[in-house]
């Protein structure tokens, strides 16, 4: 059986979780934008169809969507980590942590299904451009 983490560990575990947070979503973001941003631009914004501004929007909002519940699960994950180093240190237990992960599990699957209807619209948009 393996050791139980020392309260610093968790802490220190809190504290990376929250700093993966900035790359994660800087990296989607940045590449969802680029993309919105190059389907934008240009003089032929006026020649998409209703059907291409409606998958441009859903995929837009899907985008917006997966951030935010990156965004819940990282700071979720961050404060489990640091209510289990709490819970260390006052010498209790990690009963009141099962709220904690099964938030975390229902937005890391959230967050998987809002960024593959995201992309899935993205690349019809991107498909009935070229066809």
């Amino acid at each position: 059986m393996a050791a139980e983490p020392s309260a610093k560990d968790l802490f220190n575990l809190a504290k990376d979780a929250g700093n993966k947070l900035r790359a994660y979503i800087l990296s989607y973001s940045s590449a969802a934008t680029a993309v919105f941003f190059l389907a934008l631009i240009g003089r032929d914004l006026d020649l998409f169809t209703r059907m291409q501004r409606t998958l441009l929007v859903v995929a837009l909002v899907l985008y917006v969507a997966t951030a935010l519940l990156c965004l819940l699960e990282l700071r979720t994950d961050a404060r489990r980590f640091f209510h289990m180093a709490t819970q260390i240190e006052q010498g209790g237990g990690f009963a009141e942590n099962q709220s904690y992960r099964k938030l975390r599990l229902w937005l890391i699957y959230g967050s998987y299904v809002t960024a593959a209807f995201a992309t899935a619209a993205m690349v019809a948009f991107l498909v009935s451009r070229i066809a």
